[in-house]
């Protein structure tokens, strides 16, 4: 059976590559993209706002990746 390798990357991964698009002032590249940015932006605000609600593990989980995420992008947090 044929195996595959996911190459879609994360939000943090996705954050460098808009960054690297957004600093080109290359605007018929990146306005294709806002969609993808919206996305991303409204997802954090979704997530913010229930995250109070989540049990020790599910934020000891979001914690973590938002740790990793944002160190994809070169930020410590």
């Amino acid at each position: 059976m044929p195996t595959t390798i996911d190459l879609t990357p994360t939000w943090g991964e996705w954050g460098n590559v808009f960054f690297v698009l957004a600093a080109s002032g290359d605007e018929k590249t990146i306005h294709p993209l806002r969609r993808d940015l919206a996305y991303a932006l409204s997802a954090a605000e979704a997530l913010k706002s229930i995250s109070n609600t989540l049990t020790i593990d599910q934020r000891n989980q979001m914690d973590a990746t938002l740790r990793v995420e944002m160190q994809k992008q070169g930020f410590t947090i």
